[in-house]
């Protein structure tokens, strides 16, 4: 159930963000993947901290670290993708 919110949440945020980026800028839309592993991260620590029980803990501390991983390729990627757009324009 804790899931599915999260999930029906990182959406909303998700579509949220690309509405404003569709109008604005695309340099936005990178960053995306980003964003929503980090909210994912917060939602699977929250769930860890006020729903799991007994060793249930130890597979969230595991998703946060998958997920970890996955923010940190997200972020390294985006940035990658910034600095050459930015040499291709110079």
């Amino acid at each position: 159930m804790a899931y599915s919110i999260g999930l029906l949440l990182i959406v909303f945020t998700s579509v949220f963000i690309f509405r404003i980026s569709k109008n604005k800028s695309n340099r936005l839309l990178k960053y995306i993947p980003f964003i929503i592993t980090i909210l994912s991260i917060a939602m699977v620590y929250l769930k860890m901290i006020f729903i799991s029980n007994g060793y249930e803990a130890i597979s969230d501390i595991v998703m946060i670290i998958f997920l970890s991983i996955t923010s940190a390729t997200a972020l390294i990627i985006a940035v990658s993708l910034e600095i050459i757009n930015r040499t291709k324009r110079s």
